[in-house]
């Protein structure tokens, strides 16, 4: 699985940003990148860390209920470029109302996405992490492009229902892997290429799921197919 070789949508969260190196590939392939509200306070950081002059490491977007970032810093933005858009309902997470406005933005665009990246998306509350596992739910219904959640040594994606193919030769995996049924049972899961796989298995919270897990010997992809949506989670190299 890897992202460094394809056009991908890069969005933010408030969260500390992994190295410097990674942080800078990625934004580089991004041909599009949003931050929600205080991740400007950790791009600002680590612009005047890495001495960056005021033209560089510029979101197209910033938006949010801007509780967590202060009124001059988005304004510094702005003048540089970024668009700022207030999304003071709180009916939804920053990261749901930037997701909207990202799908609403990519539908005017006429250059093809493969993938939407989102950094910090694990770590810190608890409460936070479910919520971002529930916009990947969410995504499910505003667009087709494959979102990805990142922090540290783990990604996450959410399984539609189908059979899926999952690359694990890029170089970029880890050693564990993971297949968890947040949304509500899977009756059905057939897997290939894991060390424990899953013959039209049921994973259920309470009964079975599947955790450290990890791959056959010498595997160059795993194959999942499931009856409902399933949480596919995995190791990648370190991206702190």
């Amino acid at each position: 699985m890897s992202f460094l070789e394809e056009k991908i949508v890069l969005i933010v969260l408030n969260q500390p940003l992994p190295s410097f190196s990674t942080f800078h590939n990625l934004w580089k392939k991004a041909v599009y990148r949003a931050c929600t509200d205080g991740a400007i306070n950790h791009l600002h950081s680590l612009s005047l860390k890495e001495g960056y002059s005021n033209g560089h490491l510029i979101p197209d977007l910033i938006s949010g209920d801007f509780d967590s970032s202060s009124e001059d810093l988005r304004a510094s933005f702005a003048k540089r470029g970024s668009e700022v858009i207030a999304t003071p309902d709180q009916d939804e997470t920053d990261f749901t109302k930037c997701f909207r406005i990202i799908t609403d933005k990519m539908k005017e665009r006429s250059e093809k996405v493969d993938k939407i990246v989102v950094l910090g998306a694990f770590g810190g509350r608890f409460d936070h992490i479910m919520a971002n596992v529930n916009t990947l739910f969410l995504a499910a219904t505003l667009t087709d492009i494959p979102v990805y959640l990142v922090k540290g040594v783990s990604v996450a994606c959410l399984l539609q229902q189908g059979k899926h193919v999952i690359e694990t030769d890029t170089g970029l995996e880890g050693g564990w892997c993971g297949l968890i049924p947040v949304g509500g049972p899977c009756q059905n899961v057939t897997t290939t290429g894991l060390q424990y796989n899953l013959e039209h298995g049921h994973l259920e919270f309470g009964k079975l799921i599947s955790t450290s897990n990890t791959y056959e010997e010498d595997t160059r992809e795993v194959t999942v197919e499931t009856d409902r949506p399933l949480l596919w989670t995995m190791a990648v190299k370190n991206l702190n």
